[in-house]
This record gives structure tokens, sequence and C-alpha cells, in this order.
């Protein structure tokens, strides 16, 4: 209970009074509370998907690994909104869906994709993230100013090709909600290979970290522990049978709650195995190789 409520309870509660727009939210919040507590509840905090590994950029750090990728893609709308639709479907409410790449606004179906999960009854929330080097046209921009839950994350990194200003001009412009997040500094995630981290290793460092919390990811039909475990299984540098949910498999609603909840209180992530964030070294942000 101490984990789910650690990964689950606390979290959720965090991104709908940080998210969630409207009135009366510390009594909604109460309520958020109470539903978390049911035995077969089942409420995603932060559920990232990543539609696509194309990227404008190609940050030398990248935790996410995109300038690995030596043929990126883009997934089919289609697949995407069906493995969302099933997420979604034995669910009492997601908190924040967010999507990112890559870059999201390289995805050449983001239309076909906002428009299917836009007020949505059981997303509480919507989110872009975006590096802001790439300007979606007006038609877009005004489908999702439409959208009463939207809103756009921006990550400035100091990168000369990144159009900060006239992104949120474009946000005002719109009535967009949007937030720049101004980085200086990352966590150095390090390389790909196995650095054969102990169990007692793995479950502190899973344990302290944000990624545990708030960055399970949807990619190619599964859920992973975060968004790197998602590409270090899709780059094959690990087969990520312990760091997965297959969405796609056959199950009852009981089923997939349970095994779900089980899945978000995994005391240890083999990601961790490839991963330096514990070490906690302070790298330039957005460094372009």
């Amino acid at each position: 209970m101490a984990s789910y409520f650690k990964r689950v309870v606390r979290p959720s509660i965090r991104n709908y009074l940080t998210y969630v727009e409207g009135k009366n939210k510390f009594f909604g919040s109460i309520k958020l509370f109470f539903e978390l507590l049911k035995p077969d509840a089942l409420i995603y905090p932060d559920m990232v998907c990543v539609p696509t590994t194309y990227c404008s950029l190609r940050c030398k750090y990248c935790n996410n690994l995109m300038p690995c990728y030596e043929k990126p893609y883009h997934a089919p709308a289609d697949q995407v909104i069906s493995d969302i639709n099933t997420l979604l479907s034995h669910t009492d409410h997601c908190i924040k869906l967010v999507f990112l790449g890559g870059e999201i606004f390289l995805y050449p179906e983001l239309t076909k994709l906002i428009n299917a999960v836009k007020n949505h009854p059981k997303v509480m929330c919507l989110s872009l993230v975006t590096n802001a080097t790439v300007i979606p046209d007006d038609a877009f921009l005004d489908l999702y100013a439409s959208i009463s839950n939207a809103r756009i994350s921006i990550s400035d990194y100091g990168v000369s090709t990144q159009k900060i200003e006239e992104f949120t001009a474009k946000c005002r412009e719109k009535g967009i909600r949007y937030q720049v997040n101004v980085d200086k500094s990352w966590r150095d995630a390090g390389g790909t290979e196995n650095r054969g981290k102990d169990i007692p290793q793995l479950t502190k460092e899973y344990n302290e970290c944000f990624s545990s919390r708030y960055c399970h990811t949807l990619q190619n039909g599964k859920i992973f522990t975060c968004a790197r475990a998602a590409s270090l299984v899709d780059l094959g540098c690990m087969d990520g049978e312990h760091d997965s949910f297959d969405v796609r498999k056959p199950r009852s609603d009981k089923e997939f709650r349970r095994e779900l909840r089980e899945f978000f209180t995994l005391d240890y992530a083999d990601a961790c195995k490839y991963c330096d964030h514990g070490k906690k070294i302070a790298i330039p942000a957005g460094e372009q190789l």
C-alpha cells in the first residue's frame, strides 16, 4: 500500500491540483483521493504516449535516446488511438495524457490523434510537449485551442533553432494555455550499456526516480516503466519483459486493472541498469551533436 500511495495516489493528487482546470479543486481532490483508495480503482497520474521518434534536434545527452535511432518512424495513428482507447476503457481517470516524441509537431497524423482523444470524459488534462522548433499551422492551433483541458509544455534548451518567442506568441494569439520550462542543465543518463547493478541498487534508484511516478510511457502497444525504457527496448538494448505491460494482450477488465496496478508498483526497473541518473551528474541541457 505504501508503494501504491507513493507511485499512484500522491502523483494523481499532485497532477490534479497542478494541471486540471476548474473551480472547487480542493473538494475535487478529496473526491479523487477516496476514489483512489477503492480496491479495484485504476487511475493514471501521468500517461506519456510516444507516436513518433523523429526529432528536429540531436541532443547529445538525450535521455530518451532519439539520436540513436538510425531509422526513426511514425507509428500509425489508428494503432496509437486503439491502444489509448484500450487503456481508457479499463480506467476510471487519466489525470494527464501527454504526447511527445521526438518532436511531436513532426508527427503527420497529430490532428487525427488529437481529434480522437479531445474532450474524452476520462482524460482530465491533455498535454503536448515540444521543443518549439516547429510551429504548427493555424488549423491545428485552432483545433487545439477549442479543447477546454488542453495545454502545451515548451522545453527551452537555449538552442538557436528553437522559436520560443514565435511559438508562445502564437499560443497567446490563439488562447492556448502553455508553460515554458527553461532547462539549463540535465542529469546525465549515460550510454546504453548494461551497468550490471544488483536488485537492491535498482530498487533504490527506481524508487528515488521521478520517472517511477510521472513517466510511464505508452509506445508500440506497451506501457514501459519510463520513456528511456521504451527507447531501450525499441532500440534492442534490453528485452523489456520485466519493464513493460502489454496493452494488447487479451484480458478481462478485472485482470487488466489488477495487473496494471501491480505494474505501477514494481519494486525496481531493469532500465536502471542502463541509466546513470542515480549518480546525479549535471550536464548542459540541449547540447547538440
